[in-house]
């Protein structure tokens, strides 16, 4: 849409002005606001058009005029003047991720926290799932008469736990046998070709061993199955109900985000450094009043994903794209080095 030069300043006016003030913007108010501007009456026919291209919308009919959805894209996208990060923003991010200690897939969702803390907004991370990771390492460790700790971690740092309760005792033998079996039928597989029905080939191989050995191997299938799916995570539920317009929309936009893969779907398609997806350009119902400010992270070939916040159509995206940018440029540095970790 090619907007004249005077229309790009009463747009970018109007935004600015109800982003700062959260008040619909009067011509008289335009006036003080811009460099030689016209007389009042041309101001608002400019306003008027601005409307019927939907930028612009008015409340009521004595009301001064907001941004719609697409008036702020416009904005964000060819108007505004970006903000560069400050020390103190960044200062904050690199202590929050400095503490970070937790295995490579839960890195996201604990850097949501701090994005979260930051803004004040919900953030919602996620993992695209890649190739199937292998698995690496599984250990057994004796923690009862009948009963065994089960530790499995795949090549890419995902890891899974549980205490198994057997039928009868762990004996050393049992847990040798069961190492074998390990090491020569699951260990260096990729978990999508540990199926059911490969878990029972196996124990079927073993023979006498078979009923003793089939409750582990089950544990092991039950462990690995579906570790290599892409996850989504929502910081902060309690700050939705903060923006939406009602309850129940706060409530719709939690169970878009549990249903994983419509957001999956919109955050991958995000292009260059930051993405701003406002209300319909969602896809989604649930999210057409609302706007999302996400990113990319990578770490080399294993972990791949995206952070960002879920907010109204007005709050300060020059102070929050830069800061969902500089949080994703510092996920990436750091999942790389968690995969880089994870190799040696």
């Amino acid at each position: 849409m090619e907007l004249s030069p005077r229309k790009r300043a009463i747009l970018a006016a109007v935004t600015k002005a109800y982003i700062d003030t959260g008040e619909p913007v009067g011509s008289k108010a335009l006036t003080l606001m811009l460099k030689n501007a016209p007389s009042s009456a041309t101001l608002r026919n400019e306003m008027s058009e601005l409307c019927e291209l939907g930028l612009l919308t008015q409340p009521h009919t004595s009301a001064g005029r907001l941004p719609t959805s697409r008036g702020f894209k416009i904005y964000v996208d060819s108007l505004m003047t970006p903000e560069k990060i400050s020390d103190t923003v960044k200062s904050y991010i690199d202590r929050g991720l400095s503490e970070l200690n937790q295995a490579p897939e839960k890195i996201p969702a604990a850097a949501g926290r701090v994005l979260n803390a930051l803004t004040g907004l919900p953030v919602i991370t996620c993992l695209f799932a890649g190739s199937s990771p292998t698995v690496r390492r599984i250990e057994s460790l004796h923690i009862g008469r009948n009963s065994v700790l089960l530790l499995v971690i795949t090549s890419d740092g995902r890891a899974r736990n549980t205490v198994l309760r057997l039928g009868s005792e762990f004996t050393p033998a049992l847990a040798e046998k069961f190492s074998e079996t390990v090491k020569r039928r699951i260990k260096g597989k990729t978990v999508s070709e540990l199926t059911m029905a490969y878990m029972q080939s196996i124990a079927a191989e073993t023979g006498i061993d078979a009923f003793s050995l089939t409750p582990l191997l089950s544990a092991v299938f039950e462990m690995v199955k579906g570790i290599e799916a892409s996850s989504v995570n929502l910081s902060d539920e309690a700050a939705l109900y903060n923006i939406c317009e009602s309850e129940d929309a706060a409530r719709r936009i939690i169970s878009l985000v549990n249903a994983r893969e419509p957001v999956l779907s919109m955050l991958d398609g995000i292009d260059g450094k930051v993405g701003v997806i406002f209300g319909k350009e969602t896809g989604f119902r649930e999210l057409e009043t609302e706007t999302v400010v996400a990113a990319k992270f990578n770490g080399a070939d294993k972990y791949k994903g995206a952070i960002g916040i879920i907010g109204p159509n007005r709050m300060s995206y020059g102070q929050i794209i830069p800061s969902v940018e500089y949080i994703a440029l510092r996920l990436t540095d750091i999942m790389t080095e968690a995969q880089k970790d994870m190799e040696e």
